[in-house]
């Protein structure tokens, strides 16, 4: 009896342990998935980020074409698509670089590129302001807070810019993580994913420190917000994880072995379609998130 009764513990702890473990046999499933609402054509060029404009019922696109990194060649350009996925105009705005993350406030378009962010209507699609930011070498995401203040990220001098009063200026000058990329804010709330060592970390506005949030997302890129406290991650290479209010995380795509990256995400709440670049392969592709 002694000896059934040790074996049954035994077993128990072995189902246990499997239960616990990431790869495990009962490893909990991702509560949400990813499912394909439509795909462009592949006339974009090279595209960065998406974003959807709730006022014009338009997606922004910014493409990089050829990719320079920190040369300027004004091959550079934002295309509108409509919300089936339609290019409605390959060439809105022409004449930038390699324009990477967007961000709206007020009519204003604002477009990261390489050391300056670029101030576009919405309304007409002129140019309204070139802003250089001093020392900058890869400007990448862009994020706006709700007094207007434009923050963005450079990639190359791990730092972090904000766009205030007309005037840009370093705001944390050494993150201390390598390769600073997504920005996102939401309301007091700030999140910055580093492609460097694949860390998402929240940053405390006021102090502007650093704290732990979600680790694990390779070349972690692009950060959205999808209601009911759960967010989106993409990883560039072609990754895209969901972020429970627990904060933990499940993988819902990978198009990595088919060369389709996911860069610069976002989420549009009225059409309910997450937006995912896919830089190398030429397309914008939407997804609708779904509780399984």
């Amino acid at each position: 009896m002694k000896k059934n009764i040790l074996t049954g513990l035994c077993a128990l702890t072995f189902i246990l342990g499997l239960s616990s473990c990431g790869g495990g046999l009962f490893t909990e499933r991702a509560p949400v998935e990813l499912k394909q609402a439509w795909a462009s054509d592949n006339t974009l060029k090279t595209p960065e980020s998406a974003l959807y404009d709730p006022q014009r019922n338009v997606i922004y696109v910014s493409n990089i074409n050829k990719d320079t990194r920190t040369r300027k060649d004004g091959d550079g350009f934002i295309s509108t698509l409509s919300t089936e996925g339609e290019v409605q105009q390959l060439y809105w705005v022409t004449g930038l670089n390699d324009p990477h993350g967007m961000a709206l406030f007020n009519n204003v378009l604002y477009v990261a590129d390489i050391d300056e962010v670029i101030a576009i209507s919405t309304q007409s699609g002129a140019i309204l302001g070139r802003y250089k930011a001093d020392r900058a070498r890869m400007l990448n995401d862009v994020a706006v807070d709700g007094d207007g203040n434009v923050y963005v990220t450079d990639t190359e001098e791990n730092r972090i810019y904000v766009l205030r009063n007309g005037r840009i200026s370093s705001w944390v000058d050494n993150t201390k993580i390598s390769r600073p990329n997504g920005l996102f804010i939401e309301g007091n709330r700030m999140i910055v994913a580093f492609s460097g060592n694949g860390d998402v970390r929240l940053l405390d506005p006021d102090t502007k420190e650093f704290s732990k949030w979600v680790e694990g997302i390779k070349s972690a890129d692009g950060i959205a917000a999808v209601g009911g406290g759960g967010y989106l991650v993409s990883s560039w290479a072609g990754e895209i994880f969901y972020i429970d209010e627990r904060e933990k995380k499940w993988s819902l795509l990978n198009t990595a072995d088919k060369n389709i990256n996911s860069a610069d995400i976002s989420y549009a709440e009225r059409p309910g379609l997450v937006l995912v670049p896919t830089f190398n392969d030429n397309r914008v592709v939407a997804y609708r998130l779904s509780t399984k």
